[in-house]
């Protein structure tokens, strides 16, 4: 397995102080959390207690273990230089809880008071009430524990160095841990030595089916002490595969080595063959292998894959007009694997609505590129022309016309750019107004007074319910007066009776209409909706009809219709001497039956995959449906009699713990034309 670490461009540092307990250390482009009494001793050294009673720290590496592949892991810890009155020791940490996670001091070295956790502990200080041996030993706990007689601890301890020779003697001693996912298989090397070995299936057995944890080290004093140190290196996660953008370079890094002597194979491409970090200028995929003494003094031969991303040159984004608030809809047409916008914004789909020039990059795979646009906005043009819309015959009338913005320009129907304009003729004026964002025409009409002979029309039939429109037809700047006390130049009308309108213009001249409305009323229909019907299954349809002769399509009359093993088209109407109402439905025939399926395990982590516990239905007719959760100890969590309402794996608002539940459903539907009684019961494994 090889060791490669790429050099990374890092825009901003970021440095945080949470509570005056965590802080953020980055060392050779790596990052760490030091907590509690931890801090960087420079390089990649951290301190995780002085030699004082009492100390607690802990460091965390910012990038997660993924324990569904394996790793190898080397660094170097010390364990102070006080032997005899020495405490406690140092552990290495796999846990979920997060880079703030900090445990109990003392006999517990950091480590215990979270859960769930994987650690082995280098423990230099026998506490007989754990069942500690008396040598600095190494063992391996779960969930926080440092007690050999709990169920917690993993493997039995053993001495640090064969012999059990003393291993707080001021010195860094080389501590290897591997992992081997296919066996399950766990190693801990001190001093070169393999020490301890044990088949745990930690990503189940521990984290639940969760692969990706975070890792570090914690360590604690009590009543006696010592000065504990860990020096991590730069080359401490392995990456067997990377990409590198054509036409560009990259830094290889290989593992220490005992000797300084490494051997690159094939030497294409690599500025130096020779030395630990070579600059690769691959164009093309290429594979490398390289030779070295580790620091063990082990022969060793490692591999990485070279992947070549190609360049690409991104033109997307288009300088562009909006008009009137209008938003510029940026939308990649292409699959990137990630976006930058000059504010920080990350999205693929973004609109825009201001003026100013635009700039994002997108990444495929190592490889990037910039793209810029333009966006400018304006308000289309609005125009309005006023003045006095009726005139005498013989005279004439002024026109004012008003656009905006200030750049629309505008001109009258005959060309003229005045302000005002006269008009001396009954006709239809225009003005129109144009800018960037178009063109927009007003209309306004004038005319001379000219009295209009006003007709209601002949007495009329209304359907109850209806409406009539009392129209004079006429058009024109007069005052009407109904007598309803109405003053428009219609009048809408549901009632019967006699109506009168007067019509006068400019005070000038009258005229009037009358005109009689008699009412009756109309037939109406209820509304139906389509029907599916199970077999065998015997349904009565009613109808609230009013005002009419109800008729079905197969000519049966009345206002209840049976159906029994139908399928088709059902119509009925009713009719009187105010006109026909209708209504037609589907009626589907099928096969009934009743099943619910209910999953056996949600996963309710936010990332709108399996967050919800709730059956999947095929059932044509669900009715009475209920269904309860509980926990084991027959705790009611949740219950609806809602099939669409689910459980989103809370209880009073509070996430539930990762375990088993169980759940009782009860429902009914039809089966052979008869109402069916179900009931369902299962186990539902909470996992996040």
């Amino acid at each position: 397995m090889f060791e490669i670490s790429i050099l990374r461009l890092i825009k901003e540092r970021i440095l945080l102080t949470l509570c005056s307990i965590l802080l953020v250390f980055v060392s050779n482009g790596q990052s760490y959390f030091a907590n509690g009494n931890a801090r960087s001793i420079g390089g990649s050294c951290y301190q995780l207690t002085s030699a004082a009673n009492w100390q607690l720290g802990s460091v965390w590496y910012a990038d997660k273990l993924d324990l569904a592949k394996d790793f190898d892991l080397e660094f170097e810890l010390n364990f102070g230089n006080n032997n005899d009155n020495g405490a406690d020791g140092i552990v290495f940490v796999m846990q979920t809880v997060g880079t703030k996670a900090i445990g109990a001091s003392g006999a517990g070295i950091g480590f215990e008071g979270f859960s769930p956790s994987f650690g082995i502990e280098f423990d230099t200080w026998q506490n007989t009430n754990f069942d500690d041996m008396a040598s600095d030993h190494i063992a391996m706990f779960k969930n926080g524990s440092v007690d050999h007689k709990s169920s917690n601890s993993l493997v039995a301890a053993t001495t640090a160095i064969p012999g059990g020779a003393n291993i707080e003697d001021g010195k860094n001693h080389l501590v290897r841990i591997t992992w081997d996912f296919s066996d399950k298989r766990i190693q801990v090397y001190f001093d070169c030595v393999l020490r301890q070995t044990a088949v745990i299936d930690i990503q189940n057995r521990i984290f639940s089916g969760n692969n990706l944890v975070y890792w570090g080290f914690t360590s604690a004093t009590g009543g006696s002490n010592n000065a504990h140190l860990a020096c991590l290196s730069d080359d401490i996660i392995v990456q067997d595969t990377f990409a590198l953008c054509k036409g560009e370079t990259v830094l290889l890094n290989a593992r220490e080595s005992k000797n300084n002597s490494y051997v690159w194979t094939p030497n294409l491409y690599l500025d130096d063959g020779t030395i630990k970090n070579p600059v690769c200028s691959s164009v093309v995929p290429i594979t490398y292998f390289v030779q070295y003494t580790d620091r063990c003094g082990n022969q060793l031969r490692d591999t990485v894959d070279v992947v070549i991303d190609q360049p690409f040159v991104m033109d997307e984004g288009k300088d562009s007009l909006l008009c009137d608030g209008a938003k510029y809809l940026f939308n990649l047409t292409n699959a990137y694997d990630s976006v930058l916008w000059q504010n920080g914004n990350r999205s693929s789909y973004k609109f825009w609505d201001r003026s100013g020039y635009y700039t994002l990059r997108a990444w495929k795979g190592v490889c990037y590129d910039d793209d810029s646009f333009n966006i400018t906005t304006n308000e289309s043009p609005t125009i309005a022309i006023s003045g006095k819309n009726i005139f005498c015959e013989g005279d004439s009338v002024e026109l004012s016309v008003t656009a905006t913005p200030i750049d629309a320009v505008f001109t009258w129907m005959n060309g003229s750019k005045a302000s005002t304009y006269f008009y001396d003729k009954s006709e239809i004026v225009s003005a129109k107004a144009t800018n960037e964002c178009g063109s927009v025409e007003d209309f306004y009409g004038i005319r001379e007074v000219i009295l209009p002979d006003i007709n209601l029309g002949k007495d009329t039939l209304n359907c109850k319910g209806d409406s009539l429109l009392l129209d004079p037809k006429i058009a024109g700047p007069y005052t009407y007066r109904w007598n309803t006390s109405a003053n428009s130049s219609t009048l809408k009308v549901g009632a019967g009776g006699t109506y009168w309108l007067e019509v006068s213009e400019l005070d000038l001249c009258y005229a009037s209409d009358t005109i009689n409305v008699i009412e009756i009323n109309k037939p109406q229909l209820g509304s139906l909706s389509d029907i599916i019907l199970c077999k065998n299954e015997l349904i009565e349809i009613a109808i609230d009809n009013k005002y009419g002769m109800v008729l079905w399509n197969n000519n049966v009359e009345g206002e209840r219709y049976s159906l029994l093993n139908y399928q088709g088209k059902l119509s009925v109407k009713s009719s009187n001497e105010c006109g026909t109402d209708s209504n037609e439905i589907e009626v589907s025939l099928i096969d009934c039956y009743c099943n619910l399926l209910f999953p056996n395990a949600i996963t309710p982590n936010a990332d709108q995959l399996n967050d919800q516990f709730r059956p999947t239905v095929d059932c044509p007719k669900l009715r009475d449906f209920t269904m309860s959760v509980y926990n084991r100890w027959g705790e009611l969590l949740f219950t609806s009699t809602d099939v669409n309402k689910t459980w989103d794996g809370s209880y009073q608002d509070i996430m539930v713990m990762n375990g088993v539940y169980y759940w009782i459903a009860v429902w009914s539907g039809i089966e052979n034309g008869q109402i069916e009684r179900k009931a369902d019961k299962g186990i539902l494994h909470v996992i996040r």
